[in-house]
């Protein structure tokens, strides 16, 4: 029932919760990105199918930011820092 993985050296735990759960924007993975090349290149490919929650883009918070759901519905905030 769980799955045990090392994500970008952070622990984490996976929990197959059956087909009565799905993802929701209250949990998402947020990504603090170092370059504007690593931070184009990874909303690239997440937003491939996906849906935009919040435009890739400058905010007061960070030059460049975006929110969204990848196409097998998991949600992702990348932040360039």
């Amino acid at each position: 029932m769980t799955i045990e993985l090392t994500l970008a050296g952070q622990e984490v735990i996976l929990l197959n919760g059956g087909s009565d759960f799905s993802f929701t924007p209250s949990i998402s993975l947020f990504v603090e990105c170092e370059t504007e090349e690593q931070i184009d290149k990874l909303w690239e490919t997440l937003s491939f199918n996906g849906k935009v929650l919040m435009e890739f883009g400058p905010y007061p918070f960070s030059e460049k930011y975006g929110w969204l759901e990848d196409q097998y519905g998991v949600f992702w905030q990348l932040v360039l820092t």
